[in-house]
């Protein structure tokens, strides 16, 4: 069997070999255009092995100062220039790994990553969409590998050459017609090549099994023994140790049961989510394979998965046009074409109904729970709190959360509020609810007698600022428990005069009042005696 292997692998790569030879015989046809001649055209196509002289030798021009606008001349597509042609990460999802050519460590792929020859991809649970020079994209599946053996453009032509290696895993491409023999689009695989020359398909392989399946055009799929062409609609797979290709019809999927006209793409349009789609199930298929994109089918892939039943519901997207593709797989593997759903979200946010702290309120709370009511599905909110009616002074800004309650992120100050509930629909449409005052009252720091002087007889007392006090009270009584007051003065200033009658006990004591937002207690009594003359 290694033997057989070997002369297997000969013949494989001298097919390979003869399919560059008949390339490299390939002609570009040139139609020449007004001001156009042979030094220009040479300078602009040729590459430095070859000049305006071998185009009028190849062509048989006798006269190549007057040569016809509208003639065709033929250029061999070896002779033209060959420029590097970078392809793009245009997308990226997931985790997906990069090595660059003669590198051995392996990098995080980025978005807009430029990939040149050599270098190869490694997608784990990731997913990558790649664009190249003649607009022709791929997307590589999770758990694959995809090497870039040629990426080339001959000048300005038109005319590409990729060349692919797909090691393990599934690929789905659209390639840009071609209209010259000499571009070339191929993807190799461990047990096969597959060209075309402008068509969409996808290929798997996988322990030296490979599989296609065509979706538009036509692809040749060759291996050392034999070549077919397979067609729209139609699938072929080549298993270890077999030289023939098996062909197949793929799988199909009739349209969503909500389609109108059976049109092969639907539109479907909402306000509201979720969204659930549903297409008719095939006789004989236990499997359905779905995938779901941003805008198109060169967007983001967000979601993939395999499904018992052709249905999706769609929750948690944000506005916007995403691409719904549903398939069927039937019990040999193969995926059958894609039916597609446009669908497109425009939710719109209503203003939330606020339920409490009723509105003027007087709280003594200085952290309130506040409450609301939502008036639409999939919405999110904010609660905001500012110190002014136009919301320009912020103090407490919740998280957007679909929760219809919440606290203030900290304690609030005794003042006056302002409170509002921002809802969020779709991550763009925004609404707000009615304005709401709130008044929180509080306590005023309290109030200390921090000295007392004696003046003959009277006694000068001090105490401390209380910041928001409008004014103090200060009462003076003969007994500790303040039963009993004897005197009590409204002051403007934290300290006050106060006329005593010697040797006679008094307590003292005071308290910071502010608006009616405040309230305060008195401080501890302080006692004040003023001696007589004999007992000092």
């Amino acid at each position: 069997m290694p033997g057989h292997a070997n002369s297997q692998a000969k013949a494989f790569n001298a097919k390979n070999a003869a399919a560059e030879q008949k390339a490299a015989s390939f002609e570009w046809h040139y139609t020449v255009r007004p001001k156009d001649n042979v030094w220009s055209l040479g300078d602009q196509f040729l590459d430095a092995n070859h000049s305006w002289n071998d185009i009028i030798r190849h062509n048989n021009i006798k006269q190549p100062n007057s040569i016809a606008t509208g003639t065709i001349l033929k250029i061999p597509v070896s002779w033209l220039k060959h420029q590097p042609a970078p392809a793009l990460a245009a997308s990226v999802s997931g985790t997906t790994m990069l090595r660059r050519h003669l590198q051995s460590q392996y990098s995080i792929l980025e978005k807009n990553t430029s990939l040149r020859v050599g270098d190869e991809i490694n997608t784990y649970d990731g997913s990558v969409l790649i664009k190249f020079a003649d607009k022709s994209i791929l997307r590589l599946s999770p758990h694959s590998n995809l090497i870039f053996n040629r990426l080339t453009r001959y000048g300005t032509t038109g005319m590409a050459d990729t060349r692919l290696r797909l090691q393990k895993g599934r690929i789905s491409t659209r390639v840009t017609p071609m209209n010259h023999q000499g571009s070339r689009y191929e993807i190799n695989t461990p047990s096969a090549v597959a060209a075309v020359r402008g068509t969409a398909f996808r290929l798997m392989t996988k322990d030296n099994f490979t599989q296609l399946e065509v979706t538009e055009g036509l692809v040749n799929l060759s291996n050392a023994s034999q070549s077919i062409e397979v067609k729209a609609g139609q699938g072929a797979s080549l298993h270890s140790g077999s030289s023939r290709f098996v062909s197949v019809d793929l799988p199909q999927i009739l349209t969503p049961q909500s389609a109108v006209n059976n049109e092969n793409i639907a539109v479907t349009k909402t306000d509201q989510l979720p969204v659930t789609l549903k297409w008719l199930e095939q006789k004989e298929t236990t499997t359905y394979y779905y995938q779901l994109f941003k805008d198109s089918e060169e967007g983001e892939l967000l979601d993939s998965s395999f499904l018992e039943e052709p249905e999706v519901k769609l929750n948690h997207l944000t506005n916007g046009t995403y691409l719904v593709a549903m398939r069927a797989i039937d019990n040999k593997g193969f995926n059958g074409m894609d039916h597609q759903v446009s669908v497109v979200i425009g939710m719109i946010a209503k203003p939330a109904t606020l339920l409490k702290p009723a509105n003027d309120i007087l709280l003594d709370n200085d952290m309130p729970e506040f409450t609301w009511q939502y008036n639409s599905k999939n919405e999110l909110s904010q609660l905001q709190l500012a110190k002014d009616f136009e919301f320009t002074e912020l103090v407490s800004t919740s998280e957007h959360a679909p929760d219809n309650t919440t606290l203030p992120n900290k304690s609030l100050f005794p003042g006056e509020y302002y409170w509002r509930v921002k809802t969020l629909a779709g991550g763009s449409s925004i609404a707000y609810s009615d304005i709401r005052r709130l008044n929180i009252r509080g306590m005023l720091p309290p109030s200390k007698i921090i000295s007392v002087n004696y003046v003959e007889n009277r006694a000068k007392v001090f105490w401390n600022t209380v910041p928001q006090a409008e004014h103090y009270v200060l009462q003076l009584a003969e007994d500790y428990r303040f039963e009993h007051i004897i005197h009590e003065d409204t002051l403007t200033s934290a300290s006050a005069n106060i006329k005593l009658t010697k040797g006679k006990r008094y307590f003292a004591r005071v308290k910071g009042v502010g608006s009616h937002l405040f309230t305060s207690e008195f401080s501890a009594g302080k006692e004040l005696q003023l001696r007589s003359n004999l007992e000092r």
